[in-house]
């Protein structure tokens, strides 16, 4: 029981999820998936996880592929009506699916659907009285769709009856438990709404954290090129993990890795101690990887990350030369990099948060310090490969 209320952001109605757990009856538990992208990543898992401790559990598992929502697109969370998707392009991604699922489920034993099934199979009458339940002042307290209205950002028909359409499969499965992201609260909840008033017995919610990317700044997506995907190469999938900002390790533990509680409570001690941060993103990245592909692979991208990167003597690395006598010295170190890199300065200041900018080895929070004020000959290192020397 406690396990499987780890780290459950949202659990609604309260207490509700205990009593179906107690009760000794198995569980039609659901979990929707709109085939919007090729690729599962981390930020999916966390819900996936939360699907295999209630399949270890012995409840049933029921994925449902929303090859028909996708049609539609998730308008949550989003400023503006997504592109939609040809049906090749969603039957291309829907084939990936349960072999990335495969690496968290034991997909024997899940009911896989599409929800295509029946709601191609939709007649006019029957949409209409499923739009008779729900009205248009439910729909405005929806976030997103409240802010573009008064933004006055369009918000097509389709978009309005998606959390409709998505709650319907809830009925034709008689879920029991949803999972999903913190983000799809107001879907989830349609689908407990809709089941009521089709006089089933609703769905208890269960809503889990979402997982900041890899930039430190907003929750992991694909389309935002911040992710690790289920799928990605052993070294690909370290790589990236070493580069999370530091503030991010305790959620990354938390979230992705597979640890037990007694583990996770030592490292955030080797953390708290002054544990070298850098020391407990390599744990992490090799459980991650030893998750989604073997201990040998971990171990392989550990060292070839350390021969890359760790290990490489300064002599050995190639580093553009910047004539020092002809920079401003009362300019700071922010305004250099910007004239470096060119990234926009709020990606250059996230650098520094995440102390991924160093002078001679020391790593350098400060970004108003003056150029003045470092030695000539020193080595300038932004990022994983940006190496600049002030001669």
């Amino acid at each position: 029981m406690k396990n499987i209320l780890e780290n459950i952001e949202i659990n609604l109605p309260n207490g509700e999820l205990k009593k179906k757990l107690e009760s000794g009856k198995v569980l039609n538990v659901k979990m929707g998936f709109d085939p919007t992208s090729p690729d599962l990543h981390l930020g999916h898992a966390v819900a996936i996880k939360k699907l295999k401790d209630f399949q270890d559990l012995g409840h049933k598992i029921i994925v449902i592929i929303g090859d028909f929502t996708a049609r539609i697109g998730d308008p949550s969370g989003k400023d503006k009506t997504r592109p939609q998707l040809s049906e090749e392009e969603i039957e291309k991604n829907s084939e990936t699916y349960i072999n990335q699922l495969s690496r968290i489920l034991d997909v024997s034993k899940i009911e896989v659907r599409r929800n295509s099934e029946w709601l191609s199979k939709m007649r006019l009458n029957e949409l209409i009285s499923l739009l008779s339940k729900y009205t248009v002042q439910q729909i405005m307290e929806r976030n997103d769709f409240r802010e573009r209205f008064e933004k006055s950002n369009p918000i097509s028909m389709h978009e309005i009856v998606y959390p409709l359409i998505q709650g319907y499969d809830s009925i034709t499965i008689n879920a029991d438990v949803e999972l999903g992201g913190q983000d799809q609260l107001f879907n989830l909840l349609v689908g407990r709404y809709l089941q009521e008033k089709y006089n089933e017995e609703p769905q208890t919610i269960v809503c889990m954290p979402l997982l900041r990317g890899i930039d430190g700044v907003q929750k992991m997506s694909k389309s935002l090129k911040n992710y690790i995907g289920l799928i990605d190469n052993p070294n690909d999938m370290y790589g990236k993990t070493m580069s999370i900002p530091d503030a991010l390790i305790e959620e990354y533990l938390n979230l992705t890795t597979s640890f037990s509680k007694e583990e996770k409570k030592a490292i955030k001690k080797q953390l708290e101690e002054g544990e070298n941060p850098l020391n407990i993103k390599k744990k992490i990245a090799f459980n991650i990887v030893e998750q989604y592909h073997s201990k040998e692979d971990a171990e392989k991208a550990q060292n070839d990350f350390e021969n890359k990167f760790q290990k490489r003597k300064l002599e050995d690395i190639d580093y553009i030369d910047i004539d020092f006598d002809s920079l401003n010295k009362e300019k700071n170190l922010l305004d250099l990099i910007y004239e470096l890199l060119g990234k926009s300065k709020n990606d250059i200041r996230r650098l520094f948060e995440g102390g991924a900018v160093s002078i001679d080895g020391e790593k350098v929070f400060d970004i108003n310090l003056k150029i003045g004020k470092i030695k000539q000959g020193s080595v300038l290192k932004i990022g994983k490969l940006n190496y600049f020397k002030l001669k």
